[in-house]
């Protein structure tokens, strides 16, 4: 059974760190586990243990893979292109432990936050 955990707070209160501590040891129990860095300065993936050269190659999730819909009510709503286990295998990178690091975007400049 999947399960979703989320780690939310103030800035500077450890919430990188007790995520990638948390992730780690659940990986280390045999349990698949995606990790998703959506902060604007994401440093996830250090705390997962990939090294720089890793962190580099990761490319965030692009906007692309998001499509537009309508329910039947006619709400609109946000739906992935392809499946999430694809997006997955495609954009993210797979630390010691086995936990694979999704990052959903970074400030590449100046101004572009």
């Amino acid at each position: 059974m999947a399960k979703k955990i989320a780690i939310a707070g103030k800035g500077g209160t450890g919430k990188t760190t007790v995520a990638g501590t948390l992730a780690r040891l659940i990986a280390r129990r045999g349990k698949e586990v995606w990790a998703i860095d959506a902060d604007s300065n994401p440093n996830l993936a250090v705390t997962l243990g990939l090294d720089e050269s890793r962190l580099a190659e990761l490319l965030p999730l692009p906007r692309t893979l998001l499509e537009e819909t309508q329910d039947e009510e006619g709400k609109k709503k946000l739906e992935l292109r392809v499946p999430p286990r694809e997006v997955a295998e495609r954009f993210g990178a797979v630390g010691p432990d086995g936990v694979r690091l999704l990052l959903m975007g970074r400030v590449d400049h100046a101004g572009a936050g």
